[in-house]
């Protein structure tokens, strides 16, 4: 292989779960099947629910109406509560698609609508299976999108963050969710999302990957300060060096947060998307030895955030640097 390419990373599947693989594959190809069978066997454990009904609904993009479609008077209280959430967060993955990935800016008025119109449409199945399974914080997890989408008001999005809390107030992608929401580029302010991070790391237990949500922090600043240099066409040598935002008390705080993960640190679901997280911010501020704690054991799976944050390459590209600089590569 040429010392210049990078290898083909797999991106964005960020997790160790086989079945789950295999259930992503068979649901693109429109074994519906695989998808419920999958999310049956999460009814106990919501991290990983919420993992799998995010994955299947990117999966399954373009079969919201089949998904309906399994849906009869005769399905049991539990299937159906598994077959809602599937198809809200599908619709939801639908809708996403249609707006694209890029700034506001850059979404023209006519598919603003028809974005909106569709991510409307996830509500309601959303909520039958919130009432199914009254319990379940996933359903309101997944109504976080919607509401970050619509551009609902804040007392919207709030009402919705409790309902969460409520239930399990640890949920890793409902935080993910809640810092967008704060965020700057979604409205709200630098200051508000790093006190949001900072009290997700001292709310998080001892060992629990919630501690990412400072690095995390951090990634959204940069991508707000670097975004304009980069459309600019500086060097990404000259990107990083100019918007430097790390000083000692900074860094301290990173560490800290990343040593209350690793001391007993337990299995989690999202434990390689942490792992990126930190990796990415530690290795940006100068802890290479705890960026290469992090990285060295990720193998080719790469989370798109924070690595498309971090300069003008793909999210593979920045990650291979980054390993070739911690000699990792």
């Amino acid at each position: 292989m040429n010392k210049n390419a990078v290898p083909d990373y797999i991106v964005d599947r960020t997790w160790h779960d086989m079945a789950l693989d295999v259930g992503v594959e068979a649901v693109g190809e429109g074994y519906l099947a695989a998808g419920t069978a999958l999310l049956g066997e999460t009814r106990k454990d919501p991290e990983l629910r919420a993992q799998r009904v995010e994955a299947l609904g990117r999966a399954a993009v373009g079969r919201s109406d089949a998904i309906a479609a399994l849906l009869t008077e005769e399905t049991a209280d539990a299937a159906a509560a598994d077959l809602l959430l599937w198809l809200g967060r599908t619709v939801i993955e639908e809708a996403w698609r249609i707006r694209g990935d890029g700034w506001a800016d850059s979404v023209s008025p006519d598919r603003f609508k028809l974005f909106h119109a569709n991510l409307l449409n996830a509500r309601d199945p959303l909520l039958a299976a919130a009432e199914l399974k009254p319990e379940d914080p996933v359903p309101w997890e997944a109504l976080q999108w919607m509401a970050l989408g619509l551009e609902l008001g804040r007392d919207a999005k709030d009402s919705i963050w409790r309902e969460i809390g409520k239930r399990v107030p640890t949920l890793f992608p409902a935080h993910w969710g809640r810092l967008q929401i704060l965020s700057e580029k979604w409205g709200g302010s630098h200051e508000e999302m790093f006190a949001f991070a900072r009290s997700s790391v001292e709310a998080a237990p001892h060992g629990h990957p919630l501690t990412a949500m400072l690095p995390l922090a951090h990634a959204e600043y940069l991508l707000c300060e670097r975004q304009p240099l980069l459309e600019r066409r500086f060097s990404r040598a000259y990107v990083r060096f100019s918007v430097a935002h790390y000083d000692s008390g900074t860094v301290r705080e990173l560490q800290a947060a990343s040593d209350k993960w690793e001391n007993g640190m337990l299995p989690h679901p999202r434990d390689l998307e942490a792992h990126h997280l930190f990796g990415a911010i530690l290795a940006d501020c100068g802890d290479d030895e705890r960026a290469r704690r992090h990285l060295a054991g990720v193998g080719d799976r790469v989370h798109g955030v924070p690595w498309e944050y971090m300069g003008g390459g793909s999210a593979g590209q920045e990650f291979h640097g980054t390993l070739e600089r911690l000699r990792l590569a």
